[in-house]
């Protein structure tokens, strides 16, 4: 898509009507956005910047001809409001959208990884072009958030040997060998956390049943998963 998305009015009503809706029940004691957090484990400020990711998505995938295909973290937001049945089917499907969205699970194999691949490249530039900016790589990448964060921490703390070792005179030769080995643990560590994500996209590849793929009321349909091999939104 090369030109900039025009909105009909129809589609700015549908819009406001996804912006206003309240994921959070008052009187709840774990709302949806604490629940959300928790059981991803991410910052609260994340998730709630997640959940309106989550409204773009659910947009696209309303006004595109195609469909659209969601990211690890927006396809999480996706599960757990699934589990809010009535929340779900009822005020979000029945009387915000005015269609059914329904989430089936994906085939899996190259096949369905390659096609989620190209519906994630037009889905970003439905998103560029709708609303006029770059999607977020945090909420819109399929790398866990969890995951960059223990990396980030990790290499922080490879940092913390080199600082001994300058810091140290030539009489201190002998902790050297202990700042080296604790380098080398943790380099050990980084490198296995990558190796595991590795391994996992490969399963994904090669056929993998936790993706999915949704489908609508109105022709159209909307899909998630829980990596490469997920599916997304669309007919």
């Amino acid at each position: 898509m090369n030109q900039t998305t025009t909105l009909t009015t129809q589609q700015e009503q549908l819009w406001q009507r996804i912006l206003s809706f309240p994921f959070d029940d008052p009187d709840a004691r774990l709302p949806f956005s604490r629940k959300l957090a928790r059981e991803n484990k991410w910052d609260y400020n994340f998730g709630l910047k997640a959940i309106e990711e989550y409204r773009k998505f659910i947009f696209l995938c309303c006004i595109s001809p195609q469909g659209a295909s969601p990211s690890k973290v927006i396809d999480e937001v996706w599960h757990l409001h699934l589990i809010y049945t009535q929340n779900y089917w009822e005020e979000f499907c029945g009387k915000t959208l005015n269609r059914n969205i329904h989430h089936h699970p994906s085939a899996g194999g190259p096949q369905e990884r390659n096609r989620h691949e190209n519906w994630r490249t037009d889905t970003l530039d439905l998103y560029r072009n709708t609303f006029h900016t770059e999607p977020p790589p945090e909420f819109w990448s399929d790398q866990s958030p969890s995951r960059n964060v223990l990396s980030r921490i990790l290499k922080r703390l490879l940092l913390l040997p080199l600082l001994f070792l300058t810091a140290c005179s030539p009489g201190d030769i002998g902790f050297a060998p202990f700042i080296i080995c604790l380098m080398v643990l943790i380099g050990s560590i980084i490198t296995g956390s990558r190796g595991s994500e590795e391994k996992r996209k490969n399963n994904d590849s090669e056929g993998s049943s936790c993706g999915s793929s949704c489908s609508s009321g109105c022709g159209s349909g909307c899909g998630g998963g829980c990596g490469g091999g997920c599916g997304g939104c669309g007919s």
